[in-house]
């Protein structure tokens, strides 16, 4: 086993016994309107754990790269520094568990290019496979920061991405299991 193939299980290793109870998006509450909005950022979502603490995933540099890593509580969002906004975090977790509740990561498939960095653990993306077979694709590449997605999404940015390859390739496909 090399070397990013150790670090890749120092990554994911975090997820190893450990149940998801909900999916969290980082952003603020925007109190002007005449009912309070939720306004989500975009750059972070947290996978929250049922035994305390979150997996943080983090849009890095140019939205190409995911970072994954436990955290004992929320990050502050850069982009909120210096404003008055309220920071919030806006949970989407029975949309991609359904309404089951303490699911645990059966596997993670994740792609790296060359952009991707071994020695911090960045992936290119990734997908989550939860018990019962519910499924959370992330794709830090997207316009407006994290997309996150279900079932199938994985597969069709694969195809998309072997069709019209970008000039951070090639991507190399993996699979960490618990």
């Amino acid at each position: 086993m090399g070397t990013g193939s150790l670090r890749y299980e120092q990554v994911f290793g975090t997820l190893r016994g450990e149940k998801v109870y909900d999916i969290r998006i980082a952003g603020y509450t925007d109190r002007d309107e005449r009912v309070p909005r939720f306004t989500p950022l975009g750059r972070q979502v947290y996978l929250a754990l049922d035994s305390g603490g979150h997996v943080l995933l983090e849009s890095l540099g140019n939205h190409g790269q995911l970072s994954i890593r436990k955290v004992t509580d929320y990050e502050f969002p850069h982009e909120l520094a210096g404003g008055d906004e309220e920071f919030t975090v806006g949970g989407c977790g029975p949309q991609y568990l359904g309404d089951l509740t303490d699911q645990s990561v059966v596997a993670v498939r994740y792609v790296l290019n060359a952009e991707s960095d071994t020695a911090a653990g960045t992936v290119r993306c990734a997908e989550f496979e939860f018990a019962y077979k519910q499924r959370l694709f992330v794709d830090p590449g997207y316009h407006w920061g994290i997309r996150l997605q279900g079932a199938g999404a994985y597969e069709a940015w694969l195809a998309d991405e072997r069709e019209n390859p970008g000039p951070l390739g090639p991507l190399t496909e993996h699979r960490w299991t618990p």
